[in-house]
């Protein structure tokens, strides 16, 4: 049974917001999905799905906003069984270098 899940940036520090991906919306996706751009402490990166989950929409947000650890980035719903308790539904992942 699929619950609404407001979907909250998992980060221990700020992120500089730079785009949405934004064919990951509106459809199920897996764990580890890519849905935003940012730019964090150590460099660019992405924020991605901390689970299987329904992505149906995102906040409004401009290019260069700050995001606070904990701050709503996006909505969806995701099944009991794949929501992941006690974590964050979504972190930013720094890129590799």
């Amino acid at each position: 049974m699929p619950f609404s899940i407001t979907i909250k940036l998992g980060s221990n520090s700020p992120i500089t917001f730079e785009g949405w991906i934004e064919e990951s919306f509106g459809k199920y996706v897996g764990k580890g999905t890519a849905f935003a751009k940012g730019k964090g402490e150590i460099g660019p990166g992405v924020v991605v799905t901390n689970g299987p989950m329904f992505l149906s929409s995102h906040e409004s947000l401009s290019v260069g906003s700050h995001v606070a650890p904990d701050e709503v980035l996006a909505y969806g719903a995701a099944n009991g069984e794949d929501i992941p308790y006690g974590q964050p539904y979504c972190i930013f992942v720094p890129s590799h270098k």
